[in-house]
């Protein structure tokens, strides 16, 4: 008899927590990796009523309890354990010791998330190229990064002229972070959006806010003027010094000794340029031919014309002299024929 009357209210308790009817409109969302479950209030029931919510990752074998007892109508999950896989999110009503059935759905993180758009700076470069250079930085995550969570990031770039706003040129799944804007008007000012592109993400992605700056003109870049500089001064310098060098050469600074430029001044002052520059006078030596057996007749019976005069630089034999002397003179001499 006692056994059927606990039958009876145990039926009657599951009975009543059954009548309690579940939230309404239970979704899941999800951003930047971060998930949050959103229902209704049920229409039939009073303010005063409560809600639990948790969730469980295929990997695991029980539900995580994240919110009890709470009147809002939402839950945080906050940080999730895993981008992979898929959860099952659910909530039920409460009131008092009374609750609803679970309502729950099915969520898939890493496909289902909104991911916030980057962001962007931009900075205007000049050069023998002038060009503008933007900066994509990734969102911030819940769960680690966002090349950690899906490996492969690409972007999709468009920029134009903020007076020509239908020419939109575009750059499309690129993997840098920097990208250079090339082939720009100088003095004109772009704008550039970006929006990021990951394929495993199902859902749609937002371009970021319009970002604006002013390209430069073309100059000669710092690293170009640097070697040019490296170049440029050596060799100025080995042109000046070569030109010193020939101007010392051609005009020396080196002056002579003053009694020196007195001697070229005067070269009579100095016996050694006297000698050289005025020829030495020639001298010579008279000889006369004598006959020993009658010295003063001979000599004079010989005149003064018919004298033999011989130069100091020739060398004559004796017997050709003498030859010499007789055929010349007009007085008769022992030794003519010698």
């Amino acid at each position: 008899m006692v056994s059927d009357f606990s039958f009876i209210l145990g039926f009657l308790n599951i009975s009543a927590m059954s009548l309690l009817p579940p939230p309404q409109n239970v979704t899941g969302v999800s951003h930047n990796l971060g998930a949050i479950l959103k229902w209704d209030d049920p229409l039939t029931l009073p303010r005063t009523v409560t809600y639990t919510a948790g969730y469980k990752h295929n990997s695991m074998k029980t539900f995580q309890t994240v919110c009890i007892g709470t009147k809002e109508r939402y839950c945080d999950f906050g940080e999730l354990p895993s981008v992979s896989g898929s959860y099952r999110f659910r909530v039920r009503t409460e009131i008092q010791r009374e609750h609803s059935n679970w309502e729950e759905i099915l969520f898939r993180l890493g496909k289902q998330t909104i991911i916030d758009s980057p962001k962007v700076t931009l900075i205007s470069k000049g050069g023998a190229t002038g060009f503008i250079e933007v900066n994509i930085q990734d969102p911030v995550l819940k769960i680690s990064s966002l090349r950690e969570a899906y490996g492969t990031v690409a972007y999709n770039l468009r920029f134009w002229k903020e007076t020509d706003k239908k020419n939109v040129s575009e750059i499309k799944k690129t993997t840098e972070q920097q990208v250079k804007l090339t082939a720009l008007e100088p003095n004109t000012r772009y704008c550039v959006q970006v929006q990021i592109h990951v394929p495993q993400c199902e859902t749609a992605k937002e371009f970021s806010d319009v970002t604006c700056i002013m390209s430069t003109e073309k100059r000669l870049s710092a690293g170009l003027l640097a070697i040019s500089l490296t170049v440029t001064i050596p060799l100025l310098f080995l042109i000046c010094c070569i030109i010193y060098k020939g101007k010392k050469f051609l005009h020396p600074k080196v002056s002579l000794p003053v009694h020196y430029n007195k001697i070229l001044n005067n070269p009579g002052s100095s016996p050694l340029l006297a000698w050289i520059t005025v020829p030495p006078e020639e001298k010579y030596d008279q000889i006369n031919a004598v006959d020993e057996g009658n010295t003063y007749d001979q000599m004079t019976c010989v005149p003064e014309d018919n004298l033999c005069i011989m130069d100091r630089g020739v060398s004559m034999a004796v017997n050709e002299y003498y030859n010499a002397v007789g055929k010349n003179a007009k007085c008769d001499l022992p030794y003519g024929n010698i």
